[in-house]
């Protein structure tokens, strides 16, 4: 199994582009899936410096319904007019941050998919991508294990209310075909909480070890993402993954470090261009 980011905050060459946003490409099994993709055409930029074809795709997944993770569709669907992208059916909904007296729209034009509604696999909890691959939403919900942004809204029944990111996905993937030798979870962004993801994770494969954890944490810029909060969800990854923890986006440089100072070589950064392999 290969991860390659194709697009996120920061770059170990400058011969590719950073922006905030993020984009993996995933083969698993002979398939080749693209999850998320990013702010802009960037990801597509770099994928063909690094010789990825995405007119191969065999299937791409939308994690959340957030610019920084949809902006790229509209370039991924010319060169894939027909591919098929999975997401939650929550996804259909208005997505908002707060900005002082403002609410600024951070979702896909309400239009788009309707307009693209042929490519998409919407599903209400759990899908099966390809062998070996499946999505899912969080259904572990311990407020102590998540730091609620309260800036981040949704619209319903003309109100805005705090959103509760049931248009959130993760992926769960199998690198060996024995099933018993572990699992590597992708969270883009883990707005319910890593720990509540990977409770989730372990409670659908009860028999199968978490080898690895690849995506954001959203720590970046919360004033509750303190030292007794990092301490906490950096003793359950150690526990919880019995392998290495890769971090990137949203879990932002200083929360990033605060855990490697508990969890050491566990974690590692994760930038635009690295490939990880299981």
């Amino acid at each position: 199994m290969k991860i390659l980011t194709l697009i996120e905050n920061t770059r170990r060459t400058k011969k590719l582009y950073a922006e905030h946003g993020l984009s993996f490409y995933i083969e698993l099994n002979g398939k080749k899936i693209l999850m998320d993709a990013g702010w802009s055409d960037k990801f597509a930029r770099n994928a063909n410096r690094l010789k990825v074809d995405l007119k191969t795709l065999d299937a791409a997944v939308v994690s959340h319904n957030h610019f920084d993770h949809t902006g790229g569709l509209e370039t991924l669907f010319k060169f894939c007019p027909d591919i098929k992208v999975f997401a939650k059916k929550d996804v259909a909904g208005n997505y908002y941050r707060k900005l002082g007296p403002f609410n600024l729209v951070i979702c896909w034009n309400k239009h788009f998919l309707n307009r693209h509604r042929d490519n998409f696999v919407l599903f209400t909890a759990f899908q099966e991508v390809c062998e070996g691959f499946y999505v899912m939403g969080c259904e572990v919900f311990d407020e102590n294990n998540v730091i609620r942004d309260r800036r981040l809204l949704k619209k319903e029944s003309g109100r805005y209310v705090p959103d509760d990111f049931k248009h959130e996905i993760f992926a769960v993937a199998f690198p060996f075909s024995e099933r018993e030798r572990g699992c590597v979870v992708i969270s883009s962004c883990s707005h319910s909480g890593i720990v509540n993801i990977l409770e989730t994770v372990k409670r659908t494969w009860t028999d199968s070890p978490i080898i690895g954890v690849v995506g954001g944490f959203h720590l970046k810029g919360l004033p509750g993402a303190d030292e007794f909060f990092i301490e906490q969800t950096a003793k359950q990854l150690s526990e919880m993954v019995s392998g290495c923890v890769y971090t990137c986006h949203c879990t932002g440089e200083k929360a990033y470090e605060k855990l490697k100072l508990h969890m050491g070589d566990q974690i590692q950064s994760l930038r635009t261009g690295e490939e990880l392999k299981f």
